[in-house]
């Protein structure tokens, strides 16, 4: 798997509260939130409790959702330990791709608490794996609202869960995956900005001689840049 990645603040924010980790099987992003810098702080203990977390690729849907639970437990221990992080949050997307098998197919295996996302773009379509676990993508889900809604909605970064809530219920979701397909992970500082049409048409874009990760981030500046954006592209 070959694993390009972009981080940026944006044009409005002052610190960069998201976080990012890959390796050539797992990838992960991480978009904190709370006060001063509990953000940041809480999705850098996010992600590095999915650093230590000892992968084997065995049993990816177990241990994807062990290594959640252990950044869960993370990030409640530090506000517990440190008033200044009470109430701070973050929510992550990790991906286990598989080694391939004798014909390249491989498996993704996805975790998933929170709105970042993440997509596959195969044979020219976009598909979004992960649901937004928000008000408004439960109003989406239902059929409440509609796609061009939902993006103007004034709930739209209301989360119904977040790692350092005091529940969480880990999204699990598997995926087999054609040789050369692109997967995408990404902060909603991308897709609050980079509608779905646009990311596909930048996706298209050649893998090797450009980082479409950082082509992703720059466009998401071109259009306000108004939070601090992530984004990963790998091809398996």
């Amino acid at each position: 798997m070959d694993v390009k990645t972009a981080t940026d603040v944006g044009q409005v924010r002052e610190n960069n509260e998201d976080a990012l980790w890959v390796t050539p099987s797992c990838l992960v992003v991480c978009d904190g939130m709370g006060g001063h810098v509990a953000g940041e702080v809480a999705s850098s203990l996010a992600a590095q409790a999915i650093e230590d977390y000892p992968f084997s690729g065995s049993e990816p849907e177990i241990e994807i959702r062990a290594a959640i639970h252990q950044a869960q437990r993370a990030i409640l221990e530090a506000a517990e330990a440190h008033e200044e992080y009470r109430g701070m949050g973050s929510t992550i997307t990790l991906a286990w791709v598989s080694e391939p098998d004798p014909e390249g197919r491989t498996t993704l295996t996805l975790g998933h608490v929170g709105d970042s996302r993440c997509y596959i773009f195969s044979q020219g379509v976009l598909t979004q794996l992960t649901s937004d676990h928000s008000v408004v993508g439960e109003l989406l889900r239902s059929g409440t609202i509609t796609a061009t809604e939902a993006r103007i909605h004034p709930k739209k970064h209301v989360l119904t869960q977040v790692l350092g809530s005091s529940e969480i219920e880990v999204e699990i979701v598997r995926k087999d995956l054609e040789p050369g397909t692109l997967i995408l992970l990404c902060t909603d500082g991308l897709t609050d900005l980079v509608d779905d049409a646009l990311i596909a048409k930048t996706l298209q874009g050649d893998f090797q001689s450009s980082n479409l990760a950082q082509d992703l981030v720059d466009l998401a500046n071109e259009l306000g840049g108004v939070d601090n954006v992530t984004v990963i592209v790998a091809k398996v």
